[in-house]
């Protein structure tokens, strides 16, 4: 057991090593209440989890970490020389697209799982640091994507071309 407390601190050290924005956050939180930052962290960590699996508005809370961490973090990356983290975070922000969409239609269902939130915050979290998105869309859906193609882009064809008529409808009526 000690060695899994001592890698979960090591893991949250190496976390706010690698974002330092996050780690001014967590220094001024542990001034401020004269906590150790980790010791911190694993408290919030500890009472997110809570909430996320029996609290109320945890559907809210997960939305909010799935999805405001890796905006600004795509914020960051778009901001950036480099662009191998922009090419990072649009996967994530396909695969987060496509997962919203299954979702939606899988919801009912998806209710009757205990601790979903719990689930699918650790999901979107599993996405975002371990690059799970790069993974699930290396191997789902890009193949799924590559053999439709043609058949997706004939039909944004064909939504555009009916776009650019209803714009220029409306402009005539000005």
């Amino acid at each position: 057991m000690a060695a899994h407390i001592d890698r979960a601190r090591k893991g949250i050290e190496e976390f706010l090593i690698k974002y330092p924005v996050v780690d001014d956050v967590v220094s001024k939180a542990s001034e401020t209440t004269k906590v150790g930052k980790v010791n911190l962290v694993m408290g919030v960590l500890g009472f997110t989890a809570v909430w996320l699996a029996i609290g109320y508005g945890s559907p809210f809370l997960c939305d909010f970490i799935g999805f405001v961490f890796p905006a600004y973090l795509s914020f960051k990356a778009v901001e950036s020389p480099d662009t191998r983290d922009d090419t990072q975070w649009l996967t994530y922000w396909i695969v987060y697209s496509y997962f919203g969409i299954l979702e939606f239609f899988s919801d009912y269902l998806l209710f009757w799982i205990p601790f979903y939130s719990l689930i699918k915050c650790s999901f979107l979290l599993w996405m975002v640091n371990y690059n799970g998105a790069s993974l699930i869309y290396t191997r789902f859906i890009r193949p799924f994507l590559s053999v439709r193609e043609d058949a997706i882009d004939s039909v944004v064809d064909r939504v555009e071309d009916v776009a650019d008529k209803l714009d220029d409808y409306i402009q005539k009526d000005d």
